[in-house]
């Protein structure tokens, strides 16, 4: 009866505020609750993570918090693959304590040496029983009196040296080292940084990792272990008071139970109540204030720490959530809805598809409003891709080209005698005129069929691109559609090529022009301006004559055909192909009876469907468990300055993306659904933090001299000073955000007593 009172004055330290309990609680069931619907998966959610060395006493503290012992025990590495325990404190003091494990879902274990053999058995299945480390966490819920309403992860101990004859590498450093990293980089995870009091702190593992990955020292909390086995006429008073090594949130000393306490089979709640009397009676602890010493100080600190972030990023994961929905949503319909199943519902989704896909051919070229998301190509594209082609054609021989700058008078006059042949002297024949203008008009064909192919190729780079977009969930019947379409396209460009060549032959073959200009200037059987060119040659005013009217009629055909080739093509090809594509899918559909029974999703397709409804499942679960309560967070605060810290913290990382737990994630934007928000004072923005070296390969042993006071002869700032105070480092560059300042909860006065502050 007195240690079951014990147990719960322990944590009743923490509920001397009634409602404001209550309300944390809440907010931790909150976050409890969405990690149940899956959210972790996606969304990284606040919690507490046991960060220490091998055999640093992690599995010891925990049990102190939870009040009862269930952890396994043994020599070397124990825990193996990291823990998530969730706490539920339970009224009730006759209550009797259960535990379940979320891969044994449904099953309550009321005895906790089972809990302990069942985490071996877990622990082997996935780890092995040569001692492996497996980074699968396993997740138990404890309901007890006894503990604190809390979100713990106990991770492998950081180990150096693989155990023999063990299933662990020559990098089980790194490895342990890694694994922790995953949990702890996260800046929504709180550091529970765990020290043995008989070694260095200065050369601890886990306050390097906590100090380079959170400079501020806004998440980090240290426990020192191991106290009472400390040589003799040592004493933890300035580890405890940060006054070797600083934290911003500052130090518990703990006593834990020995080995032989273990073996003995000591209670975790005598076991506290021995803590308790030690630290009273010690002639050095008892002068150390009561906030830094004991398990029930530590129970107090975690649990005020933990609702403090969970009231900063609860609004802000309210918006990652609405980010997320909307983005699997957007990418849901472009999968589009699953096959059906009946010959005829396929038949009727190919039609739909088909007419998709000519509708979005035509709307293309012909320049119609298409959303972004239907479009396949960036920049320049459809009718204005193919007039680009169009205004190209013949550009060299206009602005001031002549079609007898090749020529020279001696070359026109060879030519005028060649062609004189019997007749009279005189009189230039006809003759000369194709005979020089013909090289130039043969110059016409290939630029003409050159448009011809840029263009055809354009469209079956276009259909190529559509039928990639609109065919995607049936990746087999992509090369049917493009086979059809292209035979389409080359039978319109087979035609088009035709009636081209048709046209420039026309040019070259048959010589007239009713041009004005033409017929006005250049047909003078005498050319004009006689007294101007009297003193020239009749042959050399010939020549010139016949110069200018080669020009004249040449540009008279450049004019003409500039025109009529991109008609030709825009007609011909262009056009026919966009009223017969359609024509021709269907006809194949109705003839290919093959096509029906390739209608079939690539499994990759289906398995992103599945993937997406389940997590949009998820999205729509923590919607609703967010949205029971909207003012949840709106409560009075246990600390201003960290809670400013945490708001400061937010900003600088407001240029980061959210910390997400997918790796195809668009950049997210900051939207807020019209029926979905958390009002708090609390500024959204906390990105995923990227600690140097990445892996943890660069927590080497070599840079614990930025720790160390006499290496590196840093003076110490207060114990209340920031961490960062203590170290030089880069800061990130801040891009300040407009801060979300909504008035305060007017909550009673006594929801500050949960600590016994005020709420001051």
């Amino acid at each position: 009866g007195n240690n079951n009172k014990m147990e719960k004055e322990s944590y009743k330290d923490n509920d001397e505020g009634g409602l404001l309990y209550h309300k944390l609680k809440k907010l931790i069931s909150v976050v409890d609750e969405l990690r149940d619907v899956g959210l972790q998966q996606y969304i990284n959610l606040p919690r507490i993570a046991v960060l220490g060395q091998q055999s640093s006493g992690k599995s010891s503290v925990l049990e102190s918090i939870v009040g009862i012992d269930f952890l396994p025990r043994g020599s070397g590495v124990v825990t193996r693959r990291p823990a998530e325990l969730r706490l539920v404190h339970v009224a009730d003091d006759n209550a009797k304590p259960w535990a379940e494990f979320a891969e044994l879902r449904g099953k309550k274990f009321y005895d906790f040496d089972e809990v302990r053999q069942t985490i071996d058995v877990l622990t082997d299945k996935i780890a092995g029983k040569k001692k492996g480390i497996v980074d699968k966490p396993i997740v138990i819920s404890i309901h007890s009196h006894t503990c604190p309403d809390l979100t713990l992860i106990d991770l492998p101990g950081i180990t150096r040296i693989p155990l023999q004859g063990s299933d662990q590498g020559m990098d089980i450093e790194k490895v342990t080292k890694k694994m922790a990293l995953r949990y702890v980089k996260d800046p929504r995870t709180i550091i529970l940084a765990v020290i043995p009091a008989n070694a260095d702190m200065t050369t601890s593992d886990a306050l390097q990792m906590a100090r380079d990955l959170d400079p501020k020292g806004i998440r980090t909390i240290g426990v020192i272990t191991k106290i009472d086995i400390m040589d003799k006429g040592t004493n933890a008073k300035r580890m405890i008071m940060g006054q070797e090594v600083p934290l911003r949130l500052g130090y518990v000393g703990v006593k834990n139970r020995s080995q032989q306490d273990i073996t003995d089979k000591m209670r975790v709640s005598k076991a506290l109540n021995e803590e308790k009397l030690f630290f009273s009676s010690h002639k050095i602890y008892s002068t150390v204030p009561s906030e830094n010493l004991g398990t029930a100080s530590l129970t107090k600190k975690l649990t005020k720490v933990l609702f403090t972030h969970i009231k900063n990023y609860l609004p802000q994961i309210v918006k990652e959530i609405n980010v997320k929905r909307k983005e699997v949503e957007e990418r849901l319909r472009e999968l589009g809805p699953p096959l059906p199943k009946e010959g005829a519902e396929k038949m009727q989704l190919l039609w739909n598809m088909v007419t998709e896909f000519c509708t979005n051919f035509k709307n293309t070229i012909g320049g119609r409003y298409i959303s972004q998301q239907d479009k396949t190509t960036k920049g320049v594209s459809g009718g204005a891709r193919i007039k680009h082609y169009y205004y190209k054609i013949y550009k060299e021989y206009i602005n001031g080209y002549s079609a007898t700058e090749g020529y020279s008078d001696v070359d026109i006059e060879r030519a005028i005698k060649i062609h004189e042949g019997y007749s009279m002297p005189g009189f230039p024949s006809v003759d000369v005129f194709i005979y020089l203008l013909q090289p130039q008009l043969s110059l016409l064909k290939e630029p003409a069929m050159e448009c011809l192919q840029d263009v055809y190729l354009y469209l079956e780079s276009l259909a190529d691109e559509l039928a990639h977009r609109v065919f995607s969930r049936f990746p087999g019947l992509i090369g049917e559609i493009l086979e059809v379409v292209s035979r389409c396209l080359q039978e319109e460009r087979d035609k088009a090529k035709e009636i081209l060549e048709c046209l420039i032959d026309s040019e070259e073959g048959y010589l007239f022009t009713n041009d004005y200009d033409y017929l006005m200037n250049r047909t003078d059987i005498v050319p004009g301006n006689k007294d101007e060119k009297k003193h020239l040659s009749s042959t050399t005013v010939f020549v010139m004559e016949l110069r200018q009217r080669i020009d004249a009629y040449f540009n008279l055909v450049i004019r003409n055909v500039r025109d009529r080739v991109p008609k030709t093509i825009g007609h011909f090809l262009v056009k026919k192909c966009q009223d017969k594509i359609q024509f021709h899918l269907y006809s194949e559909i109705n003839k290919n009876s093959m096509l029906n029974s390739i209608l079939g999703e690539h499994p990759m397709i289906t398995q992103e469907r599945d993937d997406l409804n389940k997590s949009l499942e998820v999205m729509k679960r923590a919607t609703k468990v967010l949205q029971r309560d909207p003012d949840i967070t709106n409560v009075i605060s246990f600390d201003d300055k960290l809670e400013k810290d945490l708001r400061e913290e937010s900003k600088d990382n407001r240029g980061r993306p959210p910390p997400q737990n997918r790796s195809r994630q668009a950049p997210p934007r900051a939207a807020e659904s019209d029926n979905m928000s958390i009002r708090s004072n609390a500024s959204s923005g906390a990105g995923e933090f990227r600690p140097p070296g990445g892996d943890g390969s660069a927590y080497d042993r070599s840079k614990r001299e930025t720790m160390n006071p006499h290496m590196a002869r840093v003076q110490q700032p207060p114990n209340n000073a920031p961490l960062a105070q203590t170290q030089a480092r880069p800061q990130q560059p801040r891009n300040p955000a407009p801060r979300n300042n909504q008035p305060r909860s007017n909550a009673p006065s006594d929801f500050g007593n949960l600590f016994g502050d005020g709420g001051k």
